[in-house]
Formats: structure tokens, C-alpha cells, sequence
């Protein structure tokens, strides 16, 4: 690459326009794999980057990350402003220290993010945890640890603390006004993912479009058991009133 073109490049890199932040587990590879066949959106090397939330990737600096973003820094592309790029890494809304982080760098990003049933997110994350052969218990002396707040070694339990959405959007609405936020229900999107999908365009200010929707493959588990589901709704319940009366908005899931 010559000295002008690395110049040129320097002084013209773009960052994210959006950020899917989260949560795990409500349906962002989805949305993310399908957004970016949109033609005005340019995908990151990957989807989810955890530049902001671990250490390691944190501490390579900013230009580190922008090196994941290659297309969107190709002089051919660099001055098309309607082209927008972004990426999806759902932990980003569950760590404290990444709100402050990105709005750091990025203070004007746009933020997505998907809130499934916590009760329905906890058992998908434990049998996801268990497909990977990192939860060996019960679902239920699964949850019986996390409340009584044992941790284990490689073993990151949070099946009810990542359902705790309100707390975790607060941090972020700390640093970012509400209007840079779009909050979209899981179940409304799994039922109509066009919908949800040409939302996301209209907030990115993108023309809708018609395309073909790609639905992530699917790993199969048992029922929860039906005193399970009962516990968690009553466990989440003072949670989920809290985040209705925070964000002004209803949710769909049970009382």
C-alpha cells in the first residue's frame, strides 16, 4: 500500500454506525445475519467482536478495532454515507464496564437491542451452556447455585442475572439518550422477523426492502418443567414491572 492511500485511510476510517448490544440468547445472529444482506449495510469481519468487553481485545486500542470494519475503509466505499456497517456481540449489554467504553469511542452509535422472556432466555442459555459441555447440573441446581451465588471456574452461570434488563439498561442510558436506542421483543420479532428487520432499517434510516429471510438453525431441548416456569415467573416478575415502568413500554410475557 503507498504512503497516500495508508494517508488517505488514516484520516477517513469510519466507525460502527450501530451495535446489536444484546441480549444473549433473544435472537441476534439472526437479525444481524440477515441485516447485513440489506445492500446498504456492510457487515465486520464478524459478528460479534468483543472488542469492549474483554480485556485482551480491549487493550489493542481503538485502530485494532476499526480493522474489522475493512470494506467500510476501502476508498471506493469511504465517502458513500449510505452505507453503514455495524456488529452484534450480546454481551455487550450485560457488562458493566462497556456502556462508559463505547461511549468513549462512539458516543453517537445507534444501539439495537432484542429482550426475549427472561424465563425462555435463562433455559436457552442453560442448554446452550450444556450442548457445550460447560454446565454439567440440573437446570434447577443450576439456578439453585446462581442464587446462592456460587461460582465455579469456567463456568460463567448468569441465567437470571442476564434477565435482569432493566439494571443493565440503566447503565447504558447513563451514557446514551433513549432516542439512540431501539428496543425491540423478542417474540414480535421471532413471529414476524420482516417486521422487526424493516424497524431496524427505518431506525438506521435505511429504505425497507424486500428479502429473503434466513432463520438460524435451531437446537432442540425438553419443556422446562412446569414448577421451573413457575418459580422463574415469579422470580422475574418485580424485574419485568420495573423495566415497563422504566422504559414506558409493555411486554408480552407472563405475569
Amino acid at each position: 500500500m503507498g504512503k497516500k492511500k495508508e494517508q488517505f485511510l488514516a484520516s477517513h476510517e469510519r466507525m460502527p454506525d450501530f451495535l446489536i448490544i444484546g441480549a444473549m440468547k433473544c435472537g441476534t445472529t439472526t437479525l444481524y445475519k440477515n441485516l447485513v444482506k440489506h445492500s446498504s449495510i456492510v457487515s465486520a469481519k464478524r459478528k460479534e467482536l468483543h472488542f469492549f468487553d474483554k480485556e485482551d481485545e480491549y487493550s489493542k486500542g481503538i485502530d485494532s478495532y476499526k480493522n474489522n470494519f475493512p470494506l467500510l475503509n476501502k476508498k471506493k466505499l469511504i465517502n458513500k454515507p449510505n452505507l453503514v456497517t455495524g456488529e452484534a456481540t450480546p454481551r455487550y449489554l450485560f457488562i458493566p464496564e462497556v456502556p462508559e467504553r463505547v461511549f468513549n469511542a462512539m458516543p453517537n452509535v445507534k444501539l439495537i437491542v432484542l429482550l426475549r422472556n427472561p424465563v425462555d432466555r435463562a433455559y436457552s442459555h442453560y442448554h446452550h451452556f450444556k450442548r457445550r459441555e460447560l454446565e454439567k447440573l440440573t437446570f434447577e441446581e443450576a439456578i439453585d447455585k446462581e442464587l446462592n451465588g456460587i461460582i465455579e471456574p469456567n463456568i460463567n452461570r448468569t441465567y437470571l442475572a442476564r434477565g435482569n434488563y432493566v439494571d443493565q439498561l440503566k447503565r447504558w442510558m447513563d451514557f446514551f439518550p433513549r432516542e439512540q436506542f431501539l428496543i425491540l421483543e423478542s417474540e414480535n420479532y421471532y413471529r414476524n422477523p420482516r417486521i422487526g428487520i424493516n424497524q431496524v432499517c427505518q431506525f438506521l434510516d435505511l429504505p425497507e426492502w424486500n428479502f429473503e429471510y434466513t432463520k438460524e438453525a435451531s437446537h432442540p431441548y425438553p419443556k422446562m418443567e412446569e414448577h421451573m416456569r413457575e418459580r422463574l415467573i415469579k422470580y422475574f416478575k418485580p424485574y419485568n414491572e420495573k423495566l415497563e415502568d422504566y422504559l414506558g413500554d409493555n411486554f408480552s410475557w407472563e405475569r
